[in-house]
C-alpha cells in the first residue's frame, strides 16, 4: 500500500511593489489585508501538507509578525535579499521545507486573490493522477497559476534565477507538463492600481 503523496504550497509575497508604489501585500481586501486573503483561501485546501509564505520583512513586520511565525496556517519565512525577483523567494521557500519530505510543492501568487481553493486541489489531483513532473492550470484565456512541481525538480528550481523564473522549467518540460483545464478566464494579478480598483470591482 503506498502512502498519499505529501504537497506544500509556497505563496510567493516578497515583491517589493515597485509599479504600486506601496506595499500590495497590505491592501485592504473584503476585511482584511490582500496577504491575508489568499492565505485564507490556500489554507482551505485539505491535500496541503504545509503551506509556507515567503513575505517581505517590513510587511512581516507591519502585520506584527516574525520570521518562523505563522499568518493563518502558513509559516512565514523571509526571500533572500539578492534583489533577483522570484527566484530568490523559490530558493527560501524549498529551502524552508527541505526537512517536510514532500513530494511535490504548489507556487502560488499573493497577489492573485481570485484563486480558489478548488483550482489548487484540481492542480494537485492532476498532477498526482498523470504522474507528470509539472502540472499547470489552463484557463479559458491563457496558462497561469497554480503550477506544482514534483520533487525531482526541486534542484533545478532553486538554481533558477530572475523573474518568471518557475515558466522556464514549465517551457524545458513542455512536452511532459500535464495541463489542467479551467474554465473560467484567470484571476487578475495585482501590479498597479487600476489592477487592483480593477479585481476589486470583479469581486476578486
Amino acid at each position: 500500500m503506498t502512502r498519499d503523496k505529501r504537497v506544500g504550497a509556497i505563496i510567493l509575497a516578497g515583491g517589493r511593489s515597485e509599479r504600486l508604489g506601496r506595499a500590495k501585500q497590505m491592501l485592504p481586501w473584503n476585511g482584511r489585508t490582500l496577504v491575508e486573503a489568499v492565505v485564507e483561501e490556500v489554507c482551505r485546501a485539505e491535500r496541503l501538507a504545509e503551506v509556507l509564505l515567503v513575505l517581505r520583512r517590513d510587511v512581516a513586520e507591519a502585520l506584527g509578525k516574525r520570521a518562523g511565525e505563522r499568518l493563518g496556517c502558513a509559516r512565514i519565512v523571509f526571500p533572500d535579499e539578492t534583489g533577483e525577483g522570484c527566484a530568490a523567494s523559490y530558493r527560501s521557500g524549498l529551502a524552508a521545507l527541505e526537512e517536510s519530505e514532500l513530494d511535490a510543492v504548489v507556487i502560488l501568487l499573493a497577489d492573485q486573490p481570485g484563486v480558489r481553493v478548488e483550482t489548487i486541489e484540481r492542480v494537485i489531483a492532476g498532477w498526482e493522477s498523470s504522474g507528470a513532473a509539472i502540472a499547470v492550470v489552463r484557463y479559458r484565456d491563457r496558462e497561469g497559476h497554480p503550477l506544482v512541481f514534483d520533487r525531482s525538480l526541486f534542484t533545478e528550481l532553486r538554481q533558477l534565477r530572475g523573474e518568471k523564473a518557475a515558466w522556464k522549467l514549465v517551457d524545458r518540460y513542455r512536452e511532459g507538463v500535464c495541463v489542467v483545464e479551467i474554465e473560467e478566464s484567470m484571476p487578475g494579478d495585482i501590479d498597479t492600481w487600476e489592477d487592483y480598483e480593477a479585481s476589486r470591482r470583479r469581486g476578486a
